[in-house]
């Protein structure tokens, strides 16, 4: 039986439900951990399927797929049992519709999920539709983890004896870092730290344009924490990597970039031209299957500021093809 409180809840509320189809990842809630593991919900583009879980509907030939997803880069020997709750909301609160499942997530199963019937969801005298939003809540209870290590964090808040040796404000907040660190792996701290400049010498230094929040994601990757890149990072993490030539992150979002199915094609290309991720832009254009695809690009705003190289790879693409 279920304890009262769940260890995960995540709610997504799904706007212009109707336009879904043209997302061709769906949508994806932000990353929640609890029990040492990344939980987020996936929305899939409605499909059309043989079969469909939905038995209160029966026979539906169109799904929308509702998908708890568990993240975890671990590829050791893992386990985890949880119990799920999806609930579809509905303006009646007794009318939710409620589905519970129990999954063991492991190396070989990160994901567990229900199929909802397309028609019903999208009848407004159902109640679950209201102003082309559907609300999706998914609730965890985790039952029992196996080879889950323990999650690494730092507090960059407080100095760390015989570690941290200098504060860097962000937005007006300090955080407490070593520079030896940073200077391994940046050339741009090196240079800071050690290259003679006055900032050498004091013990704050402050980093003007930019984002606290987004500096602080930027060190999780760099300093050996647990914290992972996620989809909702990886932007903004690539942008500081450059900014501060940190090549080991920038190759560490390139590869999750590659293995993401939730970042489109475009986006990809995007990515790999804007910051020189040579084997990014391989893998994106290999997603692209035919020609008039990779045609489609040339009226669009991304491709006019693409580089000359990347517009050429394109052209090389289609000559393949």
């Amino acid at each position: 039986q279920m304890p009262s409180l769940p260890d995960v809840v995540i709610r997504m509320e799904i706007d212009k439900i109707s336009r879904l189809h043209e997302e061709e990842n769906g949508r994806s809630s932000d990353v929640v951990y609890a029990k040492n593991l990344p939980w987020r919900l996936l929305v899939e583009a409605p499909e059309s399927v043989d079969d469909s879980s939905d038995e209160d509907d029966g026979y539906d030939e169109k799904v929308l797929g509702v998908e708890l997803k568990c993240d975890t880069n671990c590829e050791t020997s893992w386990s985890c049992d949880a119990s799920i709750e999806i609930v579809i909301l509905n303006k009646n609160a007794a009318g939710n519709r409620v589905e519970k499942l129990h999954e063991e997530f492991g190396i070989g199963n990160r994901s567990g999920g229900w199929n909802f019937g397309w028609a019903s969801l999208t009848d407004p005298e159902k109640g679950f539709i209201e102003d082309d939003t559907v609300v999706v809540e998914c609730r965890v209870w985790i039952e029992k983890t196996t080879g889950i290590r323990k999650l690494r964090l730092i507090d960059y808040t407080r100095p760390i004896d015989d570690v941290t040796n200098v504060v860097l404000v962000v937005e007006g907040k300090k955080l407490h870092v070593s520079k030896d660190y940073l200077a391994l792996h940046s050339p741009f701290f090196s240079a800071m730290f050690y290259g003679g400049f006055r900032d050498a010498e004091k013990e704050q230094i402050e980093l003007k344009v930019v984002e606290y929040d987004e500096f602080v994601d930027l060190l999780n990757v760099i300093f050996p924490t647990s914290i992972e890149i996620t989809d909702e990072s990886v932007a903004h993490i690539l942008k500081l990597a450059d900014r501060f030539q940190i090549e080991s992150v920038l190759d560490r979002a390139e590869s999750y970039l590659i293995d993401s199915f939730l970042k489109d094609k475009v986006e990809k290309l995007v990515f790999a031209d804007q910051y020189r991720l040579d084997l990014l832009m391989e893998h994106a254009l290999d997603l692209y299957s035919n020609v008039p695809e990779l045609k489609a690009l040339k009226p669009t705003s991304e491709y006019k500021r693409f580089s000359d190289k990347t517009k050429s790879a394109i052209c090389d693409r289609i000559l393949e093809m």
